[in-house]
């Protein structure tokens, strides 16, 4: 059964920074959970069923991205990332997904939290959990809707919210009648120090549900989310991998030659010295790791290194 103090200690389950109405951590996790299909996978759950089993993958990011990798790489963070790929996709002219210009390209290796044959939209919250549909692990979406309803999750939110409430009228009618005696921030402070033992209630509950779930479903999970049939798609495959590590990248020759404009990074000042781009990914891989050219040359790249990209008309 998990432990409320193991979903508030461990440091790759914490942020900074706090909610008008709830503690750090609770915001992002209730965001979740109010989905109603959606269900949390991390890493230490997985080795504990599975073990570790390293991979190896690609990513990719753009120039402005890279500063926010270094919260990610080597970290328990789960990063999403490819093996293979449609050559009318996005990803076969190394544009990213999420990133848009994309161009430029990690070659990691790291320890595999779950993987698809296809995209499956997971979704990182701030403590770097990944939350995946339920229906990836039941089959359909009838029957987690009716696992999770059948748990009481929906009934146990609406209660929370309610009790919310009434705290949150409690305070402001003493805030209302005076503002002096009760400034606003120390109305904020009591409604979140009083919510806050009943909303920590309410999420241990849901992991203890969800991680009894997953467990019951182990064998899904293996089947479905961690060796998958590796198959061609119109799109792109999805692997999600934490513990990275960057062995070697590609940087799009476009990306080198863009243009100083404001604050947009940029690979390379006039005078030769190295520009802002080029410094941030100079801390995650060395220069004689870094290969630059063209999208033909990078998806010989990524073949040379195990990658695919499929011929698949999406018409």
């Amino acid at each position: 059964m998990i432990k409320l103090k193991d979903l508030l200690t461990e440091e790759w389950l914490t942020h900074k920074g706090k909610t008008m109405w709830f503690p750090a951590h609770t915001k992002p996790t209730m965001d979740m959970i109010s989905m109603r299909d959606h269900i949390a996978m991390y890493p230490t759950q997985m080795e504990k069923m599975f073990g570790k089993q390293p991979i190896s993958s690609f990513h990719v990011t753009a120039p402005d991205h890279l500063g926010k990798l270094g919260s990610i790489i080597g970290k328990k963070k789960s990063i999403s990332s490819f093996t293979r790929a449609n050559n009318d996709s996005p990803l076969a002219k190394g544009r990213g997904i999420q990133t848009g210009q994309g161009g430029i390209i990690f070659y990691m290796k790291g320890t595999l939290l779950a993987k698809r044959w296809m995209d499956f939209d997971t979704l990182p919250d701030k403590t770097g959990r990944r939350w995946i549909a339920g229906h990836y692990i039941a089959g359909d979406r009838q029957t987690f809707t009716k696992a999770y309803e059948k748990a009481g999750i929906p009934k146990k939110r609406e209660k929370l919210f309610d009790k919310i409430y009434d705290i949150k009228k409690k305070y402001e009618e003493q805030w209302m009648a005076d503002d002096e005696a009760m400034p606003y921030d120390k109305y904020k402070k009591n409604v979140e120090k009083e919510s806050g033992s009943f909303i920590n209630k309410f999420i241990k509950d849901f992991f203890d549900w969800q991680n009894k779930y997953i467990e019951r479903n182990k064998a899904a999970i293996k089947k479905y989310l961690r060796t998958p049939e590796d198959k061609p798609t119109a799109w792109w495959n999805e692997v999600l991998i934490y513990d990275t590590k960057v062995i070697d990248a590609f940087v799009m020759t476009r990306v080198t030659k863009s243009a100083i404009t404001g604050t947009r990074p940029h690979w390379e000042h006039p005078d030769g010295k190295p520009g802002s781009a080029q410094i941030e990914m100079l801390k995650y891989v060395p220069k004689n790791k870094i290969t630059i050219g063209t999208p033909a040359q990078y998806r010989k790249w990524v073949t040379e290194r195990q990658g695919k990209f499929d011929q698949i008309s999406l018409s």
